[in-house]
């Protein structure tokens, strides 16, 4: 994937984060009251976006440091928060900022606990092929040849 690709995805989140905000209020209620949503659905938007956003500029053709990432998203939240000034009957929360937040961590955490497991995977993959390779032949060991 190219890096100018990979924008894409960020980009879309982004977007669909900002067209979100300016959703009236009203509009915003009716769909979560139609859905009979236990919870506020658009704090669950807020919270998967962000985790999707910080888990996409944390991996690869990207690999942000976190700081960045965080600092970046951080950035858009505030953004987000301050755009809902200009909605029909939205308010700024400093809540939904630190949902936004939660869900940098939750996605910084979940490519650091990927990025470390598929490591693993590989190394023991490798330790593996290695290891077969080596069976029924002592070339390159140190031990002594066996003897029936």
């Amino acid at each position: 994937m190219t890096r100018r690709m990979a924008w894409g995805m960020p980009f879309l989140f982004a977007l669909a984060l900002l067209v979100g905000t300016q959703i009236p209020g009203a509009w915003r209620d009716s769909i979560e009251r139609n859905l009979h949503a236990p919870f506020p659905l658009s704090s669950l938007a807020h919270l998967v976006l962000f985790a999707a956003m910080a888990w996409q500029l944390a991996a690869r053709p990207f690999a942000w440091r976190a700081s960045r990432i965080v600092l970046a998203l951080l950035g858009l939240a505030l953004l987000s928060e301050g755009l809902q000034v200009f909605a029909i009957s939205r308010h700024p929360r400093w809540l939904d900022i630190g949902i936004d937040l939660a869900g940098v961590l939750l996605g910084l955490g979940l490519s650091a606990g990927l990025s470390a497991g598929l490591s693993g995977y590989r190394a023991h993959r490798a330790n593996g092929r290695l290891n077969r390779s080596n069976q029924g032949s002592n070339h390159g060991s140190n031990q002594p040849p066996r003897h029936l």
